[in-house]
């Protein structure tokens, strides 16, 4: 398990967020639906085909549920959701979406948009990846990341892990949890500090999971009622 040092607006070789493209490369775009805009995509060999597929989040261009904030400005909870593109002979073929990434804005909420504060989605040998971080610019010490890794087996992108990591800002109190979804063991790492160098334990132990879950099937906004963590 790595540990996750705070940084703001990551730009990384296998995943660009939009605001990062000086020009969105044309694979992707083409594959994005009328009405909606790429705002970060990965590429890699899912299926262990030798082809290079692509992972895209999306986000509609206009909001089904148009709101203000206290400003007057529009809220920016345009919907997003994460689809992906296996690469055939025939073309690219759309074989999973999920519709529950969680949008830019929340109406009276201080936290920042979850995408741009984290490391986005990224391919790396055969797993899929996507990372959201909750950064609260009032009303909250702590700074959680939430690290989903997706495999294709059983025809379906199973979820195989899930990373909880969290510091206190103010004290540096470290919250590092690990879930392995293949073996239902969860690796927890007790007494780290972000700013002080301290002896920890690790622990283990096993949860359950109510039903399989995979990239159609999870929902990212209420993901802790899926599983006993």
């Amino acid at each position: 398990m790595k540990k996750i040092t705070p940084r703001i607006f990551p730009i990384l070789l296998s995943s660009l967020p939009i605001f990062a493209f000086a020009q969105v490369p044309q694979k992707y775009s083409q594959l994005a639906p009328i009405g909606w805009s790429v705002l970060s995509g990965a590429s890699g060999d899912l299926n262990k085909d030798g082809r290079s597929d692509i992972a895209l989040v999306l986000e509609k261009k206009q909001t089904d549920l148009p709101l203000t904030k206290d400003n007057g400005e529009a809220l920016h909870n345009n919907a997003r959701k994460l689809v992906v593109f296996f690469n055939t002979p025939q073309g690219y073929k759309l074989v999973a979406e999920n519709q529950s990434l969680p949008v830019a804005e929340q109406p009276n909420s201080c936290l920042l948009d979850p995408l741009a504060e984290s490391e986005g989605i990224s391919i790396n040998k055969g797993v899929l990846s996507i990372e959201f971080s909750y950064f609260m610019s009032c009303g909250g010490w702590e700074w959680p990341r939430h690290n989903y890794a997706f495999r294709w087996q059983n025809n379906g992108f199973e979820l195989i892990g899930f990373d909880y990591y969290s510091f206190h800002r103010a004290s540096g109190d470290e919250t590092n949890k690990s879930y392995n979804f293949s073996t239902m063991k969860r690796k927890e790492i007790v007494g780290g500090n972000m700013f002080d160098i301290r002896k920890y334990q690790t622990k283990w132990s096993h949860f359950k999971s109510h039903q399989k879950l995979t990239l159609t099937n999870i929902n990212f906004a209420d993901f802790y009622s899926q599983f006993e963590y």
